[in-house]
C-alpha cells in the first residue's frame, strides 16, 4: 500500500484513489465544457452567416441574456462614455 508524502500532507492509497477519481471527474466536466464551447461556437458562426450581426455582437447579447443583466450592461456602459469622453477632452 503506497503512502506519499507531499508539503500538502501525506496520503495513503485510499486517499490517492479518492484524488484520482476526482481528476478524473474533473476532465471529464472539463470534456463537456470544451463539446458545449465547440456547439456554441458553431451556433454563433451560423447566426453571423446567416445574419451578418458581428460574432461578438452575438455572444454578448446571449450573455446579457443568459445573466438577465442589461441594465447593468447599459449603466456599466453609460459609466464607460463619461469616463472615455473625459479623457478625450483633456488636453
Amino acid at each position: 500500500m503506497p503512502t506519499i508524502t507531499t508539503q500538502f500532507g501525506t496520503f495513503d492509497e485510499v486517499q490517492l484513489k479518492a484524488l484520482k477519481g476526482v481528476i478524473e471527474e474533473i476532465n471529464h466536466a472539463t470534456r463537456q465544457i470544451e463539446a458545449h464551447n465547440s456547439q456554441i461556437k458553431d451556433i454563433v458562426d451560423a447566426a453571423h452567416d446567416t445574419f451578418k450581426i458581428p460574432k461578438k455582437i452575438i455572444k454578448r447579447i446571449a450573455k446579457v441574456q443568459h445573466n438577465q443583466s442589461l441594465q447593468e450592461e447599459v449603466a456599466e456602459f453609460k459609466e464607460f462614455e463619461a469616463l472615455f469622453e473625459g479623457i478625450t477632452e483633456v488636453k
